[in-house]
């Protein structure tokens, strides 16, 4: 088990204490407005005072956030109609690239589901009913165990990259959109994704360091125009260094619980082993079962983390592709 200093994460949204400006109108509104509602969203993903490291279960509520921000802001954009093929050029660039983000988070899932596989098999050849399992269940429940451990190390560096390339150009993209005064549709329309582009790179940066064991998190700076500015940077500012110390392999929090549990469970089978069914054997016995009983409760708690963040992924994409879709077939169609 790796050692770590703690770092304690505080609340981001003690920074949002300026007293917000006269009430503009028109545009300046439904700005503020979708800034308003990003800032109630935000609020889900502060995480305990306590936290020194990121769990399944912080990244499906930031993925669930994602997809809340953009059901949010396509309402808004989807009432201004007259813009619609100035829309369309710059969702269609956005949206692709992070069907493409989605689906390499997609694929560093996968290796989460694989993982849960292996530590089932190793319960169910463990589960002894009583009494120690043959020989030839405890060494096949050790090698489950061993790979469930390892398996982290089979990330794809080719995707690795791919997913960074994406959010670096994605970041580009966002900066690249002026935020003008709110005087027109087009400035709202590049405000509005201005915002879901930040808060994409905020969320899947987050994911493709945890998922793909990088250090090197990708950062947006979000403007001080976006009244959440100061929550998302403070945000990306406390997870970079919990992020940083540690080694790939203890980046999450489930992840790492069940390895460290696997490993318990490992210790034991080797003194069965070494001891056989002979003298010890009631003690092995207990120690084994203990083991397993802790190490079930882990594989549980991970195991609702993994399905959480498979479907939260899901959605986004799902949600991203149909408004794309949407977008393509309104504009064709004359209805946009």
């Amino acid at each position: 088990m790796f050692l770590v200093e703690k770092t304690h994460l505080t609340s981001p949204f003690k920074l949002i204490a300026k007293k917000p400006s006269p009430i503009p109108k028109g545009y300046q509104l439904a700005a503020r407005s979708l800034d308003e509602k990003i800032i109630f969203h935000l609020k889900t993903l502060i995480p305990p005072a306590n936290s020194s490291i990121i769990s399944l279960s912080w990244m499906s509520k930031a993925v669930s956030f994602l997809l809340t921000v953009h059901v949010e802001a396509q309402e808004q954009i989807s009432n201004l109609r007259s813009e619609s093929e100035y829309y369309q050029d710059l969702y269609m660039n956005y949206s692709q690239k992070v069907l493409d983000l989605s689906n390499l988070i997609s694929s560093a899932v996968q290796q989460l589901v694989e993982r849960r596989l292996l530590l089932i098999l190793s319960l169910r050849l463990l589960n002894s009913s009583g009494h120690i399992p043959s020989p030839e269940k405890l060494k096949k429940a050790k090698d489950a165990l061993i790979r469930s451990v390892n398996k982290t190390q089979e990330i794809s560096k080719k995707k690795a990259q791919r997913a960074k390339d994406l959010l670096e150009e994605l970041t580009f993209a966002v900066n690249s959109l002026p935020i003008g005064k709110m005087s027109s549709a087009r400035d709202l329309i590049r405000r509005t994704l201005h915002s879901l582009g930040a808060l994409t790179v905020f969320v899947a940066g987050v994911l493709v360091s945890v998922l793909y064991g990088q250090s090197d998190l990708v950062e947006v700076r979000v403007p001080a125009e976006f009244l959440w500015a100061d929550s998302v940077n403070g945000f990306q500012k406390q997870i970079s260094d919990l992020i940083k110390p540690k080694q790939a392999s203890n980046w999450l929090l489930e992840v790492e619980d069940t390895k460290n549990r696997a490993l318990v469970v490992c210790d034991v089978l080797d003194e069965v082993a070494v001891g056989g069914h002979g003298d010890g054997g009631d003690k092995h016995e207990v120690r084994l079962e203990d083991g397993v009983k802790e190490l079930g409760k882990a594989v549980a708690k991970f195991s609702d983390g993994v399905d959480e963040l498979t479907n939260g992924v899901n959605g986004l994409f799902s949600k991203v592709l149909k408004t794309r879709n949407g977008v393509l077939d309104g504009v064709r169609k004359g209805d946009w």
